[in-house]
């Protein structure tokens, strides 16, 4: 119990810390108007995961790959969804203060929605397979990221292949479970439903999206 504990008090951290590198991106899109604040805002979105790997926070997404690489022991697995739902907490929180901060401020608020509304799907195909596609897609970057990180500790190419991967999700529009909690609180949208469809697939294809990750490394290895 004591552990859960533990694992969930660093999945809500981990999920603050997501929340706060797409703070930093929406602040560069908003204030550096054009291609370079996408850039800007790419690159600083890399803090969030930096500090979850750095203070070793449980990011579901930076964990479920495990599950892949080879058999865990059973308290890993009731750990998954305990640091899910701490993550959840830690980026739609952080969200909702931010909304309560900016609401009164169109600009920002604009801003914010525009970035929702390329994350709340509509009901056609095309839409849901482009959502899961850019899932699958994000699940690889973020499994790449950790993983360089984790053989390369605080050495300056593991730094520079986290931020490198993790440039690479935000600024292509691949979609992140963690991120989108706190995009979709920002922005007041979990009134609408499809938020919630958009979550559900998230989470579905961040995590599949780890299988290629595994099996690149496996080669790699080999």
């Amino acid at each position: 119990m004591k552990q859960q504990a533990l694992t969930f008090l660093k999945g809500t951290l981990a999920g603050l810390s997501i929340g706060v590198g797409g703070f930093l991106y929406i602040l560069m899109i908003h204030f550096v108007k054009g291609e370079l604040g996408n850039v800007l805002g790419s690159l600083l979105f890399a803090v969030g995961l930096f500090t979850v790997c750095t203070f070793y926070l449980a990011l579901y997404t930076g964990k479920i790959g495990l599950v892949f690489e080879q058999k865990q022991e059973k308290s890993f697995y009731i750990s998954l969804p305990i640091m899910l739902i701490g993550n959840a907490i830690g980026a739609i929180a952080l969200g909702y203060v931010c909304w309560a901060i900016f609401k009164d401020n169109p600009e920002i608020m604009a801003t914010v929605n525009g970035v929702c509304d390329k994350r709340v799907v509509l009901f056609t195909f095309e839409n849901y397979l482009s959502l899961i596609v850019k899932s699958l897609l994000c699940g690889l970057c973020v499994y790449l990221a950790v993983k360089c990180f984790a053989l390369n500790r605080l050495k300056p190419v593991g730094v520079c292949l986290l931020v490198l991967f993790v440039f690479i999700f935000v600024y292509a529009g691949f979609q992140h479970c963690i991120a989108n909690m706190y995009y979709l609180g920002f922005g007041n949208q979990y009134g609408n439903g499809y938020a919630y469809v958009n979550l559900m697939l998230c989470i579905i294809g961040n995590s599949l999206g780890t299988i290629p990750g595994v099996l690149i490394l496996k080669l790699i290895k080999k």
